[in-house]
């Protein structure tokens, strides 16, 4: 080689082309996210809710009792659970411009279909296949409101996403009344499908931003995912039928129960030998998305007192959702209220301390509660269950910021997982919830009313002195003196039952109380745990190295 060609300098590599500066943000068009994500939130909230939270209404107009009423909750919940996970990957391997326009028109021709239900049978199979339609309103609703902010401030998106999906519920118990009086079962669906009507037309005048996409299915999915689907949809029908039937007198919820346990054996082992999974369950059993799961089964468990508690109560005592409206308003600025209060933690992340706070809350709120009695009214309960609402917001805010963080130090390649354990196992965690408590509920009545019954004798002065009471509103309709004995005698035992329950309430409110301090104690015990390592650490970080 010459010495001028070894003096040459090497050509110097071509220069990569610069990013394209980011568009900037525009106000307007974010506002206009932000109104369709509201929009799909209110849709999907109350395409579940409208139906859950009126099952006693409904069954009239259907002919039903309230135990078959209850298989249209079972129905959509069934499918709704692991729709998650399915349509997760649907996005993401077809583009979400396409999986919005599929996904709000069968939304739409679903909600279309209730209207010409006429009967049970037909009823359960639709609020089935709404299950599985309503699953990626959920996605949508947290998408365009992602997009509604600036990218550095996306979490915040996301987050409020999540806001928006939770006030379906309460606003389900406000405008529910009228509607069934009104249409009975058809007036609740005219709602849901001018809502979806109107979603149509939003999503195709406002049309979120492509995103790109990528491989999501492989060999051996299919099978998978009917394991995982029929395991989930048997413990629904095992946890929303087995209070009503009771769980040892009907041999068909043992059999639903085994044969889950059995098929989600059977996903366990097929997941552990492939190479993708549906689910990474070997990243679920790491140590903090086991805290993770722990922490959000002991929330939804004590939140269940807002819907089996305190609504529960209220109508016990013949309370119905027309006369709550006010209570429900205030649950409704609760929930607001807790989405917001996340909002000063975003920079710091320390979420932690919310879900340490959201206990406090649940604490004091469960034991006002406590004091209930007969003659307790909706507004005596506004305060705690506002309490409640705050609490119920902020730690599902912390929870899915906390859990999302985790996922992004990761590389994002849980998302997937991740998505199908918070959206799957925030239903499937609520309705474990509401069994607990209402078999709770039922053995703490029956043991009430064994205790009250026991105590009354019919020759006891003050037992007489109120038979008498209670007969001498007959007087003047009957004038026979054995039959206002009876009816006496009648509504004594009403008075009894209904006692007894509101006893059986209480117990349920101390239970829920005595939980949350509990769990107090194991979070507070944790994050001192942490304090005192950090604090141990730190000194050791300051020594020099022997080098």
């Amino acid at each position: 080689m010459s010495e001028t060609a070894a003096t040459t300098p090497a050509a110097a590599p071509a220069p990569a082309p610069a990013a394209p500066p980011p568009e900037p943000y525009d106000l307007r068009q974010g506002l206009l996210f932000a109104s369709v994500s509201l929009l799909l939130g209110i849709t999907q909230g109350l395409g579940v809710n409208l139906v859950n939270s009126n099952l006693t209404g409904i069954q009239g107009s259907l002919g039903a009792t309230a135990a078959e009423a209850s298989w249209l909750t079972t129905a959509y919940f069934a499918t709704n659970i692991s729709a998650s996970l399915l349509l997760t990957k649907v996005r993401y391997q077809y583009g979400l411009r396409w999986f919005a326009d599929i996904a709000i028109g069968v939304f739409l021709l679903l909600s279309l279909a209730h209207l010409f239900t006429q009967h049970l049978a037909s009823a359960v199979i639709v609020r089935a296949a709404l299950g599985l339609a309503a699953a990626p309103i959920s996605s949508l609703t947290v998408l365009y409101m992602a997009q509604a902010f600036p990218p550095a401030r996306a979490l915040t998106g996301f987050m409020l996403g999540f806001a928006t999906l939770q006030i379906g519920m309460p606003l389900s118990r406000i405008i529910s009344g009228d509607l069934l009086q009104n249409g009975q079962w058809h007036g609740l669906h005219f709602v849901d499908a001018g809502l979806a009507l109107v979603s149509v037309a939003a999503i195709n005048v406002v049309r979120l931003r492509p995103m790109p996409t990528q491989p999501m299915f492989a060999r051996g999915d299919g099978l998978a995912f009917t394991l995982y689907a029929s395991a989930l949809a048997l413990f629904c029908v095992v946890l929303t039928q087995g209070r009503l039937h009771w769980w040892t007198d009907t041999p068909w919820i043992g059999l639903c129960l085994a044969a889950a346990i059995v098929l989600l054996g059977l996903y366990v082992m097929l997941e552990l030998q492939r190479d993708k999974p549906l689910v990474d369950l070997r990243w679920l059993a790491s140590p903090f998305m086991l805290r993770f799961i722990g922490a959000t089964l002991l929330f939804r468990i004590v939140l269940s007192e807002q819907t089996v508690g305190a609504v529960g109560l209220m109508n016990q005592l013949g309370f119905t959702n027309d006369q709550m409206h006010l209570l429900f308003m205030c649950v409704t600025a609760g929930t607001i209220a807790g989405f917001l209060a996340v909002l000063p933690v975003l920079p710091s992340r320390k979420f932690g301390r919310l879900g340490t706070v959201a206990l406090v809350l649940i604490m004091a709120a469960a034991w006002m509660d406590g004091q209930s009695t007969v003659l307790t009214r909706p507004h005596d309960l506004i305060l705690s269950q506002t309490l409640l609402a705050a609490a119920s917001a902020m730690f599902l805010a912390s929870a899915m910021l906390e859990g999302f963080l985790h996922v992004i130090a990761g590389g994002l390649k849980n998302l997937i997982s991740f998505i199908a354990v918070f959206s799957g196992g925030q239903a499937l965690a609520s309705l474990i919830g509401q069994a607990w408590l209402t078999t709770l509920l039922a053995e703490r009545q029956r043991l009430h009313y064994a205790h009250l019954a026991d105590g009354l004798q019919l020759a006891d002065p003050l037992v007489v002195q109120r038979l008498a009471q209670l007969g001498g509103a007959y007087a003047a309709s009957l004038n026979d003196g054995t039959a206002r004995a009876g009816q006496a005698l009648a509504l004594l035992g009403q008075q009894l039952t209904q006692q007894s329950w509101v006893l059986a309430y209480d117990d349920l409110f101390h239970l829920i109380a005595a939980v949350s301090a509990l769990g107090f104690l194991v979070f507070a015990g944790t994050h001192t745990h942490r304090w005192h390592r950090a604090r141990q650490a730190a000194p050791a970080s300051l020594v020099p190295s022997s080098s």
